[in-house]
Protein backbone atom coordinates (compact mmCIF):
# COMPACT_ATOMS: atom_id res chain seq x y z
CA UNK A 1 0.00 0.00 0.00
CA UNK A 2 1.21 3.56 -0.66
CA UNK A 3 2.52 5.48 2.32
CA UNK A 4 0.00 7.75 4.00
CA UNK A 5 0.63 10.46 6.54
CA UNK A 6 -0.40 9.15 9.98
CA UNK A 7 -3.42 10.91 11.45
CA UNK A 8 -1.62 10.98 14.80
CA UNK A 9 0.76 13.68 13.50
CA UNK A 10 -0.78 17.16 13.74
CA UNK A 11 -1.50 18.92 10.46
CA UNK A 12 -0.43 21.56 9.73
CA UNK A 13 2.70 21.42 11.88
CA UNK A 14 5.73 23.69 12.18
CA UNK A 15 8.85 21.63 11.46
CA UNK A 16 11.78 24.02 11.56
CA UNK A 17 12.75 27.61 12.38
CA UNK A 18 15.84 29.53 11.37
CA UNK A 19 17.19 33.04 11.11
CA UNK A 20 18.36 34.72 7.93
CA UNK A 21 18.48 38.14 6.35
CA UNK A 22 15.34 39.99 5.38
CA UNK A 23 14.74 41.80 2.10
CA UNK A 24 14.34 45.54 1.73
CA UNK A 25 13.30 47.14 -1.52
CA UNK A 26 14.94 45.31 -4.40
CA UNK A 27 17.64 43.54 -2.41
CA UNK A 28 18.65 41.86 0.85
CA UNK A 29 19.09 43.84 4.05
CA UNK A 30 21.41 43.26 6.99
CA UNK A 31 18.43 42.79 9.30
CA UNK A 32 17.97 39.23 10.58
CA UNK A 33 14.46 37.83 10.85
CA UNK A 34 13.01 34.47 11.84
CA UNK A 35 11.61 32.13 9.21
CA UNK A 36 9.51 29.06 9.89
CA UNK A 37 8.93 25.98 7.74
CA UNK A 38 5.61 24.20 8.15
CA UNK A 39 3.07 22.05 6.35
CA UNK A 40 1.16 23.77 3.57
CA UNK A 41 -2.38 24.20 4.91
CA UNK A 42 -5.43 23.49 2.77
CA UNK A 43 -6.48 27.13 2.63
CA UNK A 44 -3.18 28.12 0.95
CA UNK A 45 -3.27 25.58 -1.90
CA UNK A 46 -4.26 28.07 -4.59
CA UNK A 47 -1.72 30.61 -3.31
CA UNK A 48 0.93 27.90 -3.58
CA UNK A 49 -0.15 27.16 -7.17
CA UNK A 50 0.45 30.81 -8.02
CA UNK A 51 3.78 30.72 -6.20
CA UNK A 52 4.96 27.68 -8.18
CA UNK A 53 3.75 29.15 -11.45
CA UNK A 54 5.65 32.39 -10.85
CA UNK A 55 8.80 30.99 -9.21
CA UNK A 56 9.23 27.47 -10.58
CA UNK A 57 7.62 26.94 -13.99
CA UNK A 58 9.76 29.63 -15.63
CA UNK A 59 12.94 29.06 -13.60
CA UNK A 60 13.54 25.35 -12.91
CA UNK A 61 16.05 24.21 -15.58
CA UNK A 62 14.01 21.44 -17.22
CA UNK A 63 10.73 23.36 -17.16
CA UNK A 64 12.39 26.55 -18.36
CA UNK A 65 14.15 24.77 -21.20
CA UNK A 66 10.89 23.23 -22.39
CA UNK A 67 9.01 26.53 -22.11
CA UNK A 68 6.42 25.17 -19.68
CA UNK A 69 5.27 28.65 -18.68
CA UNK A 70 4.18 29.34 -22.27
CA UNK A 71 2.64 25.91 -22.93
CA UNK A 72 -0.99 25.89 -21.69
CA UNK A 73 -1.23 22.09 -21.76
CA UNK A 74 2.04 21.62 -19.89
CA UNK A 75 1.10 24.25 -17.33
CA UNK A 76 -2.24 22.52 -16.73
CA UNK A 77 -0.32 19.26 -16.25
CA UNK A 78 1.86 20.97 -13.67
CA UNK A 79 -1.10 22.49 -11.82
CA UNK A 80 -2.86 19.10 -11.66
CA UNK A 81 0.28 17.42 -10.35
CA UNK A 82 0.96 20.11 -7.77
CA UNK A 83 -2.59 19.81 -6.42
CA UNK A 84 -2.21 16.04 -6.18
CA UNK A 85 1.02 16.54 -4.20
CA UNK A 86 -0.67 19.05 -1.90
CA UNK A 87 -3.36 16.46 -1.12
CA UNK A 88 -0.68 14.13 0.27
CA UNK A 89 -0.19 16.69 3.08
CA UNK A 90 3.60 16.62 2.86
CA UNK A 91 4.30 19.88 1.03
CA UNK A 92 6.35 22.39 3.02
CA UNK A 93 5.96 26.16 2.97
CA UNK A 94 8.25 28.83 4.39
CA UNK A 95 6.96 32.03 5.97
CA UNK A 96 8.68 34.98 7.57
CA UNK A 97 7.42 35.49 11.11
CA UNK A 98 4.70 38.11 11.15
CA UNK A 99 3.87 37.67 7.47
CA UNK A 100 1.67 35.33 5.43
CA UNK A 101 3.68 35.88 2.23
CA UNK A 102 4.88 32.58 0.78
CA UNK A 103 8.68 32.72 0.75
CA UNK A 104 9.32 29.17 -0.45
CA UNK A 105 7.67 25.82 -1.06
CA UNK A 106 8.90 22.24 -1.39
CA UNK A 107 6.77 19.40 -2.77
CA UNK A 108 7.58 16.28 -0.75
CA UNK A 109 6.48 12.66 -1.20
CA UNK A 110 7.28 9.35 0.48
CA UNK A 111 8.34 6.57 -1.88
CA UNK A 112 7.94 2.95 -0.75
CA UNK A 113 9.42 -0.11 -2.40
CA UNK A 114 5.97 -1.72 -2.73
CA UNK A 115 4.30 1.29 -4.32
CA UNK A 116 2.20 0.46 -7.36
CA UNK A 117 3.30 2.34 -10.44
CA UNK A 118 1.19 5.49 -10.71
CA UNK A 119 -0.42 6.05 -14.09
CA UNK A 120 -0.16 9.72 -14.96
CA UNK A 121 -2.24 11.20 -17.76
CA UNK A 122 -0.53 14.20 -19.31
CA UNK A 123 -1.45 16.56 -22.11
CA UNK A 124 1.98 17.80 -23.14
CA UNK A 125 5.04 16.01 -24.48
CA UNK A 126 7.17 18.44 -22.48
CA UNK A 127 5.58 17.15 -19.28
CA UNK A 128 6.17 13.56 -20.37
CA UNK A 129 9.85 14.32 -21.07
CA UNK A 130 10.36 15.74 -17.57
CA UNK A 131 8.60 12.83 -15.88
CA UNK A 132 10.64 10.29 -17.83
CA UNK A 133 14.01 11.89 -17.11
CA UNK A 134 13.35 11.86 -13.35
CA UNK A 135 12.08 8.27 -13.46
CA UNK A 136 15.24 7.29 -15.34
CA UNK A 137 17.49 8.96 -12.78
CA UNK A 138 15.75 7.53 -9.69
CA UNK A 139 14.86 4.02 -10.88
CA UNK A 140 17.13 3.08 -13.79
CA UNK A 141 20.39 5.00 -13.64
CA UNK A 142 20.43 5.04 -9.84
CA UNK A 143 17.83 2.75 -8.28
CA UNK A 144 17.38 4.36 -4.88
CA UNK A 145 16.02 1.28 -3.10
CA UNK A 146 18.84 -0.96 -4.30
CA UNK A 147 21.62 1.60 -3.99
CA UNK A 148 20.74 2.71 -0.45
CA UNK A 149 19.23 -0.58 0.77
CA UNK A 150 16.05 1.01 2.10
CA UNK A 151 12.36 0.21 1.68
CA UNK A 152 11.18 3.82 1.82
CA UNK A 153 12.56 7.33 1.49
CA UNK A 154 11.42 10.94 1.49
CA UNK A 155 11.80 12.63 -1.88
CA UNK A 156 10.88 15.95 -3.48
CA UNK A 157 9.58 17.10 -6.83
CA UNK A 158 9.89 20.87 -6.69
CA UNK A 159 11.70 23.44 -4.56
CA UNK A 160 10.62 27.00 -5.35
CA UNK A 161 11.93 30.11 -3.61
CA UNK A 162 10.39 33.54 -4.10
CA UNK A 163 12.77 35.40 -6.43
CA UNK A 164 13.08 38.32 -4.00
CA UNK A 165 14.39 35.98 -1.29
CA UNK A 166 16.91 33.96 -3.28
CA UNK A 167 20.51 33.92 -2.10
CA UNK A 168 19.53 34.27 1.58
CA UNK A 169 19.78 30.62 2.59
CA UNK A 170 16.04 29.99 2.47
CA UNK A 171 16.44 26.87 0.34
CA UNK A 172 19.00 25.44 2.77
CA UNK A 173 16.66 26.09 5.69
CA UNK A 174 13.79 24.38 3.91
CA UNK A 175 15.95 21.35 3.10
CA UNK A 176 17.02 21.07 6.75
CA UNK A 177 13.33 20.90 7.72
CA UNK A 178 13.29 17.40 6.23
CA UNK A 179 15.36 16.12 9.18
CA UNK A 180 12.65 16.52 11.85
CA UNK A 181 10.06 15.29 9.33
CA UNK A 182 12.02 12.09 8.72
CA UNK A 183 12.46 11.61 12.45
CA UNK A 184 8.75 12.09 13.09
CA UNK A 185 7.72 9.66 10.33
CA UNK A 186 10.61 7.21 10.93
CA UNK A 187 12.00 7.57 7.42
CA UNK A 188 15.77 6.93 7.40
CA UNK A 189 16.83 8.98 4.41
CA UNK A 190 15.70 11.75 2.09
CA UNK A 191 16.76 11.60 -1.57
CA UNK A 192 16.23 14.13 -4.33
CA UNK A 193 17.20 14.47 -7.96
CA UNK A 194 18.38 18.10 -7.99
CA UNK A 195 18.32 19.75 -11.42
CA UNK A 196 19.88 23.18 -10.76
CA UNK A 197 23.26 24.31 -9.49
CA UNK A 198 21.59 26.61 -6.96
CA UNK A 199 19.56 23.83 -5.34
CA UNK A 200 22.57 21.50 -5.46
CA UNK A 201 24.66 24.03 -3.52
CA UNK A 202 21.84 24.53 -1.00
CA UNK A 203 21.61 20.77 -0.53
CA UNK A 204 25.35 20.52 0.13
CA UNK A 205 25.04 23.22 2.79
CA UNK A 206 22.15 21.30 4.37
CA UNK A 207 24.29 18.17 4.62
CA UNK A 208 23.26 16.22 1.52
CA UNK A 209 25.81 13.97 -0.19
CA UNK A 210 26.04 13.23 -3.92
CA UNK A 211 24.99 9.66 -4.74
CA UNK A 212 25.22 10.05 -8.50
CA UNK A 213 25.61 12.71 -11.17
CA UNK A 214 24.80 12.73 -14.87
CA UNK A 215 25.53 15.68 -17.14
CA UNK A 216 22.84 16.99 -19.44
CA UNK A 217 25.16 16.29 -22.38
CA UNK A 218 25.34 12.65 -21.31
CA UNK A 219 21.59 12.39 -20.83
CA UNK A 220 21.03 13.64 -24.37
CA UNK A 221 22.76 10.47 -25.61
CA UNK A 222 20.47 8.16 -23.61
CA UNK A 223 17.17 9.03 -25.29
CA UNK A 224 16.24 11.66 -27.89
CA UNK A 225 13.67 13.27 -25.56
CA UNK A 226 16.36 13.70 -22.88
CA UNK A 227 18.10 16.33 -25.00
CA UNK A 228 17.81 19.76 -23.39
CA UNK A 229 19.72 21.86 -25.90
CA UNK A 230 20.96 25.16 -24.55
CA UNK A 231 20.21 24.31 -20.92
CA UNK A 232 22.24 26.57 -18.66
CA UNK A 233 22.90 24.11 -15.85
CA UNK A 234 25.53 21.38 -16.01
CA UNK A 235 24.02 18.22 -14.57
CA UNK A 236 21.43 16.35 -12.56
CA UNK A 237 22.60 15.23 -9.13
CA UNK A 238 20.92 12.58 -7.04
CA UNK A 239 21.69 13.58 -3.45
CA UNK A 240 20.86 12.00 -0.11
CA UNK A 241 20.72 12.96 3.54
CA UNK A 242 20.64 10.22 6.17
CA UNK A 243 18.75 10.94 9.38
CA UNK A 244 19.37 9.59 12.86
CA UNK A 245 16.06 8.06 13.95
CA UNK A 246 17.07 7.34 17.55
Amino acid sequence: MPWKRPSSVPYPKVWYRFYSRDVAGSGPSDHLVEYRVEDLADDRFEDAIRHYTENFAADEPLAANRGIINDPDALTDQHDFWRWCFDQKMTLVCYKEGSDEIIGTNLLLVKSINDAKKTITVRSQSTRDIIEIHEYMMTVRFNVFERLHVDRYLTAVGLAINRRYRGLGIATGMLRARIPMCQEFQIPVTVTDFTAQGSQRAAEKAGFQVEGEVTYDELAKVRPNFAYRGIKDKSLKMMSLWVNLQ
